[in-house]
């Protein structure tokens, strides 16, 4: 009678395992996203109109690729304080775990224009939140420059 009792303990444990599509150095998090993130083709111009009026153009595209067993849901790239820094990204599909490379590419173009010059805002973490709500917060291995 033990011996079932350990069995159904440890199947019990396995079963809530097998809810979980991430692990990493933190804790799991529940079937959200883990993702790489780049910032890539960035391109700058200025432009002078014929009442010497400036505008200046920043164009660049995020990309991002899910991890081998990465679940759905969505990834908002934030700043050190924790704000958002882009608009929240949708990673509409599980990443298989059996996968050898990541998933992807979800890419966005972004094209911001300004009359003066924008400082660049470094996104240094992402919230990842899952479809039931789940959220965890991960830091990028290295900041990236957005505008």
């Amino acid at each position: 009678m033990k011996g079932l009792a350990v069995r159904f303990g440890f199947g019990l444990m396995l079963l809530g395992l097998a809810g979980c599509s991430n692990f990493f150095e933190g804790g799991i998090a529940f079937s959200g996203p883990t993702v790489l993130v780049s910032r890539e083709n960035l391109s700058f111009k200025t432009e002078t109109d014929q009442n010497g009026n400036t505008t200046y153009t920043y164009s660049y595209q995020i990309v991002l690729y899910s991890l081998p067993g990465s679940g759905v849901g969505i990834v908002e790239l934030l700043d050190a304080s924790n704000n958002q820094v882009e608009s929240p990204f949708l990673i509409p599909q599980s990443c298989p775990p059996a996968n050898t490379d990541p998933c992807g590419p979800y890419t966005r173009q972004v094209d911001k224009s300004s009359p003066t010059p924008l400082s660049p805002v470094q996104a240094v973490k992402y919230r990842s939140i899952s479809p039931n709500g789940q959220e965890k917060v991960l830091s990028l291995p290295a900041p990236i420059e957005l505008y």
